[in-house]
């Protein structure tokens, strides 16, 4: 979350790049993570527990889609810097 506040109040196009590049190796490694637990949670219903999980991601994309359309890209930045640090 931090860094997306970071990346959100950079004014050079390299510091955003770099910003995110360290960001999405973060993400990258939380959803591995979050992927990798999905065959023992419950293992006769994988596949059905890999569903609610992808579909988190999806729900996830369509509701900052919809902050990203209504909101300033500054403010929208915000909210989802606010909601990963809260969820974290």
């Amino acid at each position: 979350g931090i860094m997306v506040f970071i990346f959100a109040n950079t004014n050079s196009l390299g510091l955003a790049i770099f910003i995110m590049v360290i960001f999405s190796s973060f993400v990258q490694a939380a959803e591995g993570s979050s992927y990798g637990i999905v065959p023992y949670v419950n293992p006769p219903v994988t596949g059905s527990i890999a569903g609610i999980v992808g579909a988190g991601g999806n729900t996830g994309a369509v509701c900052f889609g919809l902050g990203f359309r209504q909101l300033e890209t500054k403010q929208a930045f915000y909210l989802m810097a606010s909601c990963i640090v809260a969820s974290g």
